[in-house]
């Protein structure tokens, strides 16, 4: 089973993480596209949030900003009590290797890196952690997404399922406050999605931790706490778990 660092910290009342009146636009003036139109979202610590909606609707555009990846042209985000949304870029690196972890569809590995060392890479950019430490941690990880015996196997040699299960293991190895996912089980069979969502369920619940994922499943988004459907650049509508999403 998965420990967590947080596991043992007194529950935080304070949300992970709030974003409000988020506003984006995209492109040239002339051809400007208003991607964003005042998104507001709180995620809980402990919670599970999904984010359903058409292509083009802005789900991506708003986990770039909520990640730190790209800067809103109004409102802010706050993670922890402090707002995030605007400090330098020389601090938004630094807090995304301390609070946020990412998953992505596609999973951006190192071909020529092993399984483990793939999952140290936030590691030593966070450099709080012994070599001893990150490698033991990496293994910890890959166990527990099922790839305890291939910790040393280059990227390359491994399937799309298990290459999407490391991608997935190396989000968690800074033990992330909130864990930001792009349709993490798009590449994965209904055994293995299933798996990698009851996995990120577990960490969320044990650490005390929020996660937010984009997804098209319709059974993966009915299973999250909370869902946001998005058109337009807005939220629509959002409901808890046990009523029908509309997933496009």
């Amino acid at each position: 089973m998965l420990v967590t660092k947080r596991e043992t910290d007194s529950v935080a009342t304070e949300p992970a993480l709030r974003c409000t009146n988020i506003e984006r636009y995209l492109g040239e003036e002339e051809e400007r596209v208003h991607a964003l139109r005042g998104i507001s979202l709180t995620l809980e610590p402990g919670t599970v949030h999904a984010v359903v909606g058409p292509s083009g609707c802005g789900k991506s555009t708003l986990l770039y900003i909520l990640g730190l990846l790209d800067h809103p042209d109004g409102g802010e985000v706050v993670i922890d009590s402090e707002v995030v949304s605007n400090l330098p870029d020389a601090v938004l690196s630094q807090r995304r290797n301390e609070l946020l972890g990412f998953i992505f569809q596609f999973h951006f590995l190192l071909e020529d890196f092993t399984a483990q060392e793939n999952v140290m890479i936030p590691m030593r950019r966070l450099g709080r952690l012994t070599e001893s430490e990150m490698r033991a941690r990496a293994a910890e990880l890959l166990a527990a997404v099922g790839l305890g015996r291939k910790i040393m196997r280059p990227s390359r040699h491994l399937s799309g399922g298990e290459q999407q299960r490391v991608a997935i293991a190396r989000a968690l190895a800074n033990d992330p406050r909130i864990i930001l996912a792009d349709e993490p089980t798009g590449n994965l069979d209904t055994h293995n999605s299933n798996r990698a969502f009851d996995l990120l369920q577990e960490v969320v619940v044990r650490g005390g931790k929020a996660l937010l994922l984009v997804t098209h499943n319709r059974g993966i988004a009915s299973a999250c706490d909370w869902i946001h459907e998005m058109q337009d650049g807005r939220i629509v509508s959002t409901h808890p778990r046990g009523r029908v999403a509309v997933v496009s």
